[in-house]
């Protein structure tokens, strides 16, 4: 008789520990640095239940104790070990295999396979550039043997914050987003994509409300991607974005300064980034894998200060040319910029000493990052790099990760940036961590 049910648990324990530099700009040409040393403990609890191959329920549950060095906070209430239903709800799912179940009740079966997701999980488009969250919402995936391809709507985590530091209140955002995503999988070492995602801002503003100040971002997003084999080596993936939609400008930063009461109107956003790495993996001893990429992000030459603000942001009366994201990309560890009025070229190595024992329990990755600005005259998301100047700087990171047991992983990361000519100060800051996983 076959298996009716099908359940799993397990968790971990996760510490960290970093410290790094944090300059403070005292004003345009002095800075004084800061630096922050932070300890938190990430414990998980997960379980999994599976019906008949066609019902899962997935939950997991979160506790997150953090405890700054004294002084090394930014909120007095960091240190204080929080835990509600909201906080400690992590992920928690029911997925339903539609063409298992409609092949076992009405006996028929599907010509390609269907996925139904509804809860709190996490979902990614693309690369993840674009769109990366763990999301409240529903999603159907599907699986032919030419096609795949997925369609969701979901809202961020009530308790998420906003893009846009300078909404009142901006530590609860409110934002719905509506992607579609859709692969050819004709190809035997090729997967191009396609995606769309609709970003819509029904934040709001908690009292008090700014009259003359509106802070809302509608974006879309219009993807196509590939990745795959050149050779059986050399591996590639390639992306590109186009960013459209509508944003809030600065208030009364109109060229000409009209005298009406209220908001200024929104103006049309017109953005692009663009992804692209290689990496090629040797068949030798200790195999060591070499890796080049390049990233870039528009920029608007009019926004004032930060990339993601309003107040002050962009002009008012021009388009709004700053490429803003919701996914993730690795740029770096010190640094660690928004591919916002950005490019970046990055160079990798990562091999398995240990194997000269016999032993690949032990792995070394390098990357070597080089930044410069899109706009010279605008910001990126690292507001101390104020000078009207395109070199932001260079970053080496290195990290060591040890596998000690099946169950258990360590791992040493070292970070640092040199500024460029952007900065008013030429001293290099660096980051470092230390991360202990344990896993049952």
């Amino acid at each position: 008789m076959a298996q009716r049910y099908l359940w799993d648990w397990g968790g971990s324990e996760t510490f960290t520990f970093s410290t790094y530099d944090d300059p403070v700009l005292i004003d345009d040409t002095n800075v004084r640095h800061k630096r922050r040393t932070m300890k938190s403990n990430n414990f998980n609890l997960w379980g999994s239940l599976n019906l008949d191959e066609i019902h899962s329920f997935y939950v997991r549950l979160k506790g997150q104790h953090i405890d700054y060095n004294r002084g090394d906070q930014y909120r007095s209430t960091e240190n204080q070990l929080k835990w509600n239903l909201e906080e400690g709800f992590d992920e928690g799912s029911y997925a339903i295999n539609i063409d298992k179940a409609i092949e076992k009740y009405f006996k028929y079966t599907m010509p390609l396979q269907l996925r139904l997701t509804a809860g709190r999980f996490t979902t990614s488009l693309g690369s993840q550039l674009a769109y990366a969250k763990k999301t409240n919402g529903v999603q159907l995936d599907g699986q032919s043997k030419w096609v795949g391809f997925k369609i969701f709507g979901a809202r961020n985590l009530i308790d998420e914050e906003n893009i846009d530091f300078s909404v009142p209140g901006f530590r609860s955002s409110k934002r719905w987003f509506f992607g579609a995503e859709a692969s050819y999988k004709g190809f035997k070492k090729h997967a191009p994509y396609l995606f769309a995602l609709i970003q819509e801002d029904h934040s709001g503003e908690n009292k008090p409300e700014d009259s003359e100040q509106d802070y809302e971002y509608n974006s879309r997003y219009y993807g196509i991607g590939s990745r795959g084999q050149i050779t059986d080596s050399l591996y590639y993936s390639i992306e590109g974005i186009l960013e459209d939609g509508k944003s809030n400008p600065e208030a009364g930063s109109a060229p000409e300064i009209i005298d009406i009461v209220g908001p200024p109107d929104t103006e049309p956003i017109d953005a692009w980034a663009f992804t692209a790495s290689i990496h090629y993996s040797f068949n030798v001893i200790t195999h060591p894998n070499l890796s080049a990429g390049y990233a870039f992000g528009t920029g608007d030459s009019d926004r004032s200060a930060k990339v993601v603000t309003t107040t002050p942001g962009n002009k008012e009366g021009t388009t709004d040319r700053n490429f803003l994201n919701f996914g993730y990309i690795d740029t770096g560890l010190s640094l660690a910029p928004r591919l916002s009025n950005l490019q970046m070229i990055k160079f990798g190595l990562s091999m398995t000493p240990s194997e000269f024992v016999k032993k690949r329990n032990v792995s070394l990755n390098a990357t070597f990052f080089l930044f410069r600005k899109d706009k010279k005259e605008a910001e990126i998301s690292d507001n101390r790099a104020v000078k009207q100047r395109r070199n932001i700087g260079k970053e080496l990171d290195i990290s060591v990760v040890w596998k000690v047991f099946s169950d258990l992983n360590v791992s040493v990361d070292y970070g640092r940036f040199y500024p460029g000519g952007a900065y008013y100060y030429d001293e290099a800051r660096d980051n470092i961590g230390l991360t202990v996983l344990y896993q049952f």
